[in-house]
């Protein structure tokens, strides 16, 4: 006997990257920064008042919104912090979804978003992407009837960024709302923020996981205009953000030396790594995010099982369509030379 929900009982929930345990392994698996957090986090953290923990935090996370409307130029009003933008993502679902209602994204895109359909009883439309992971002729047209549509740019997993002016005239045809999910902005050459003052059914979704080296901490942002904004403070839980999280993620962002310096070093070390993998055989798909999404001269599945017993964890995705294919994400750059020199050696052991 069950008590959940049958359609919950049904559903497989969102499988993470895998975590080490027990052997040390270096972890090219989840996007994660190679960096430690800004020493204005660490300053942050230790001169915390402690004697606060016994109270709720700031309700709206007003420091971490001045700060982000301080480096994002976006008015405060119209940005909402979360606990990690997958939170972000829930409010989301919980705000426009309704039992039976039609959500859309792209395929191949982050896994999360059918799970949060199921929890929130959606129906799924999937879009999948051609071929070389551009966007569908007519994407307009295919994603009619649904309420609410995911863009991840720079995609996830393939780390390419869709052309701005197609998304554009996506926004102005689709009926619904449509979200950008730029987790991996900081790494592309460009951003969504110009659109958002455009269309009233425009919604961007931050992480500071990736770039700003706080994946533990757990804080996300959402831009809009002050009506979803708005609605969307309504369905958030009441203290979402705790207050250690809105201290470290006030303090990185406003130290944005320290971020500009190590997204820079990421991306010098992506088009290394990218320039070797090719030499090595691999067929690398163009990436503005901070992984590589490439196809191995050898079997994908075995290669992620060799580099493993070598000592690195990368993503393999057993999905069909992209099954031929592993994600690297972008560690240090002594950390990807270490990478790279395995590589070599698997690949002359299975020749």
């Amino acid at each position: 006997m069950s008590y959940f929900r049958s359609d919950i009982e049904a559903m497989k929930g969102y499988t993470p990257g895998e975590q080490p345990k027990g052997r040390v392994l270096v972890k090219l698996n989840t996007n994660e920064n190679p960096f430690p957090p800004s020493p204005k986090v660490i300053d942050a953290i230790r001169n915390y008042p402690f004697e606060e923990l016994r109270k709720y935090p700031a309700p709206y996370s007003d420091s971490v919104r001045e700060a982000a409307s301080k480096v994002y130029n976006i008015p405060a009003d119209q940005i909402i912090a979360g606990n990690g933008s997958d939170d972000i993502l829930t409010i989301l679902f919980r705000s426009f979804v309704a039992e039976g209602n039609s959500v859309g994204w792209l395929n191949p895109s982050y896994s999360l978003y059918p799970v949060l359909a199921n929890i929130q009883g959606g129906e799924h439309l999937t879009i999948d992407l051609k071929e070389d992971f551009s966007l569908p002729e007519n994407l307009a047209e295919k994603a009619k009837g649904s309420k609410l549509f995911f863009i991840t740019r720079p995609n996830a997993p393939t780390g390419n960024a869709f052309e701005k002016e197609r998304l554009r005239q996506f926004v102005a045809d689709y009926d619904g709302v449509v979200v950008i999910d730029e987790a991996y902005a900081d790494f592309c050459t460009d951003n969504c923020f110009d659109m958002i003052d455009e269309f009233p059914n425009l919604i961007i979704t931050r992480t500071l996981s990736k770039s700003y080296s706080l994946a533990g901490i757990r804080a996300g942002l959402a831009f809009s205009n002050k009506n979803l904004i708005q609605g969307m403070h309504k369905v958030r839980d009441s203290y979402n953000v705790n207050g250690l999280s809105q201290a470290a993620a006030t303090a990185a962002l406003l130290d944005q030396e320290y971020f500009l310096a190590n997204t820079a070093i990421i991306i010098k070390t992506r088009e290394s790594v990218e320039k070797t993998l090719k030499n090595l055989g691999f067929d690398v798909k163009p990436s503005e995010a901070n992984f590589l999404f490439c196809i191995p001269p050898m079997d994908a599945e075995k290669y992620t099982h060799a580099v493993k017993e070598g000592g690195f964890l990368i993503r393999y995705f057993k999905t069909t369509g992209i099954d031929n294919y592993v994600r690297i994400s972008i560690g240090s750059e002594n950390e990807m030379d270490e990478f790279l020199s395995l590589t070599a050696t698997i690949l002359k052991d299975n020749k």
